[in-house]
């Protein structure tokens, strides 16, 4: 019998709109898609199964009978437009990917299925369907038990130079920040796999850096247990890998935590710190913040770095109570603080979020032409009608970004990593996730020099 071929593709839309003021979506090229590597290992043997990411690479056509798209909300009219090609021809499409879990209506005349949920409960039966040419509309995905995690094929990342490795360990969050679209994804709830599993996974993995991509590494008291004997296995396995992780603030509090990420192996903690201002904080629900912003901050960072790991920040611009000014001096605030590097966005109302509701139920969003307009929503653009002069605050945060990762302050931060982490591996970890985070770093002297 004749092998089919399954095309899983994953969407950038880089395209720009005739607004001078839009800043356009860059990608991340060193990140993993590994929702894909999952499915690719729940493909039957007997189908050919490519990928193709566009931040590596545009798609232009395929021989595929049947093609796989994962698409954020920024990108999906990108999805929407390689499906209409893709359709004419007869090639059947798939659509999945978190906007396709909150707007499955929204998809459903313009690809031949959505999935809606965790497609690796249903994908099986989606095998069996196009081979019976029974395709449904939607495919309703429950949440896995992730003790049946099935770990992604790593072979189709191969054709691409991926520089840092993902894992999951966990799914969800048991925060509620009202703008991250995590709670309503997985309906608060949180789950986190079998150790053994992870470790597992972790021997097979050939890159040295690996990024953990749960959308929180420190939870609760419960979870943080698991997660501490998950650093402790790591140690004993002699894993020997650099561990980039995302965890919340209050991780400064507790040593045992730091001390065992530290011998696990744990270079960087990403921690959105989002603003130093508390009133930003709890107008969008960010509690475990409130009692650490502005001293608190300097005390939690230090505290980390005593533990030889570097910090990377996120930062948010555009809060209802910001102006311009406010803006550039939260971005002095950054290069002046001992965070070690920093990712500074505009506050975006993401898809189906309670602030995204509470905007749309008071007329206050910028744009609402949807689908069309889902490409403002990158975390890069102005969305929320504050009242504000669009173009200043667009040039506050525009001015602001560039000066964080210009090449003069990306090396002054490394060498203050360098001083306050004794650690060169640690700051060298740093370098890597920057250079992966912020596409203009890739030629500074400093990159080119250090990471080979």
């Amino acid at each position: 019998m004749k092998s089919k071929k399954l095309l899983l593709l994953n969407t950038v839309d880089k395209r720009l709109v005739d607004d001078e003021l839009f800043v356009p979506t860059n990608g991340l090229p060193g990140f993993e898609p590994i929702s894909l590597g999952i499915i690719a290992a729940l493909t039957p043997k007997n189908w050919n199964v490519e990928l193709i990411d566009e931040n590596f690479e545009d798609f232009t056509d395929t021989d595929a009978e049947l093609v796989g798209i994962s698409a954020y909300t920024t990108s999906i009219n990108r999805a929407i437009d390689i499906s209409n090609k893709l359709r004419k021809k007869g090639i059947k499409t798939i659509i999945g990917g978190k906007h396709a879990c909150l707007y499955p209506e929204e998809l459903g005349n313009l690809f031949d299925s959505v999935v809606e949920g965790e497609a690796e409960s249903v994908w099986k039966e989606i095998i069996s369907d196009f081979e019976n040419k029974s395709l449904k509309k939607i495919y309703k995905g429950e949440f896995i038990n992730l003790s049946d995690y099935t770990r992604p094929n790593r072979d189709i990342f191969y054709k691409y130079n991926y520089e840092i490795a993902t894992i999951q360990f966990s799914r969800g969050c048991v925060n509620n920040c009202y703008f991250c679209c995590v709670p309503v994804l997985y309906k608060h709830t949180y789950r986190q796999r079998k150790i053994e599993d992870v470790i597992q996974e972790l021997k097979e993995i050939k890159q040295k850096y690996i990024f953990f991509i749960d959308d929180t590494i420190y939870c609760d008291n419960k979870s943080n247990k698991k997660i501490k004997e998950l650093f402790i296995e790591i140690r004993k396995s002699n894993i020997n890998k650099h561990i980039i992780v995302a965890a919340s603030i209050n991780i400064y509090e507790d040593d045992e935590f730091l001390d065992l990420a530290h011998k696990a192996g744990v270079k960087v903690l990403y921690i959105g710190f989002e603003s130093e201002n508390i009133e930003d904080l709890k107008n969008v629900n960010k509690r475990m913040n409130y009692k650490s912003s502005e001293f608190h901050y300097s005390q939690a960072v230090k505290k980390i770095h005593r533990y030889k790991m570097a910090i990377m920040g996120g930062f948010i611009s555009g809060f209802e109570n910001d102006t311009p000014d406010k803006i550039i001096k939260r971005g002095q605030y950054i290069l002046k603080s001992d965070i070690d590097a920093s990712t500074l966005t505009i506050l975006t109302p993401l898809a189906k979020t309670p602030l995204f509701e509470n905007l749309k139920a008071e007329n206050l969003l910028l744009h609402t032409n949807f689908p069309q307009d889902w490409i403002y929503y990158n975390a890069c653009n102005y969305t929320i009608d504050y009242k504000k002069d669009r173009a200043e605050i667009m040039n506050a945060f525009y001015s602001s970004s560039l000066n964080l990762v210009d090449c003069r302050n990306v090396r002054k931060k490394f060498l203050k990593t360098l001083l306050r982490t004794r650690s060169y591996t640690t700051a060298k970890a740093l370098l890597v996730l920057v250079r992966n985070f912020h596409i203009g770093t890739q030629n500074c002297w400093i990159m080119k020099k250090l990471i080979k």
